[in-house]
């Protein structure tokens, strides 16, 4: 999983600090400061954010950080990437958050795990998205702490996929949401034949779309 582009410094290297809504999975619609780091170790065709991919050096200290996310009235910080497990600040940079009184999502491909994040894994809500350029691989602690996962309905996604048994006890909790890639609607069409299929087996998921982008905003 180019487990080899894991970051080793504490600072993180921050992409952009923007206000929004959460647009996305089971907390859509909740005011959010958005972190997005810089520097992803998986390359998905259709990444709607090319620019965080690389690994730059734009370093930005801890202190820096939480003094201007607490700039913003909003008290949910989202986490989010590039992909944010390849930075080995990430402990320490939500352990800063909660003691702020945020509470904090992490959004993550789920191919990674750092040490040290066990013990604020409880604490948090990981959104889990498998991606099928890692064949939808999601590392144990990621399917241990997850509180949702967050699959985009594309060309490569099917309800076999849904199915295999490391997502099974997310299928039971509903914990399970399709999002149409790119909000198209081929891709939504395909999403409620799948949400009918798992229907079918006795699972509930829900379908998505990306909110901030029907509206318009980041």
């Amino acid at each position: 999983m180019l487990r080899d582009k894991v970051r080793t410094e504490r600072a993180v290297s921050v992409n952009e600090i923007y206000e929004t809504i959460q647009g996305e999975g089971l907390l859509v619609g909740t005011p959010s400061v958005f972190i997005r780091l810089q520097g992803c170790n998986l390359r998905c065709p259709w990444c709607d954010q090319p620019e965080a991919l690389e690994f730059k050096e734009n370093l930005m200290s801890l202190e820096d950080l939480i003094r201007s996310v607490k700039k913003s009235p909003f008290r949910h910080a989202v986490i989010t990437g590039g992909e944010p497990f390849t930075h080995s600040g990430l402990p320490l940079l939500v352990e800063s958050l909660l003691e702020e009184g945020f509470s904090v999502q992490i959004e993550t491909n789920g191919t990674l795990w750092i040490s040290g994040m066990e013990r604020l894994a409880e604490t948090i809500h990981i959104t889990c998205s498998p991606k099928a350029v890692a064949k939808f691989f999601v590392h144990p602690q990621i399917l241990k702490f997850a509180k949702e996962l967050k699959f985009v309905v594309d060309d490569e996604l099917n309800t076999e996929v849904l199915l295999r048994k490391d997502f099974e006890p997310f299928l039971k909790k509903d914990l399970v949401v399709l999002q149409p890639e790119g909000n198209k609607e081929r891709f939504f069409r395909k999403a409620l034949d799948i949400q009918r299929e798992l229907a079918l087996k006795g699972f509930s998921v829900r379908v998505i779309p990306q909110v901030h982008k029907l509206l318009g905003i980041p």
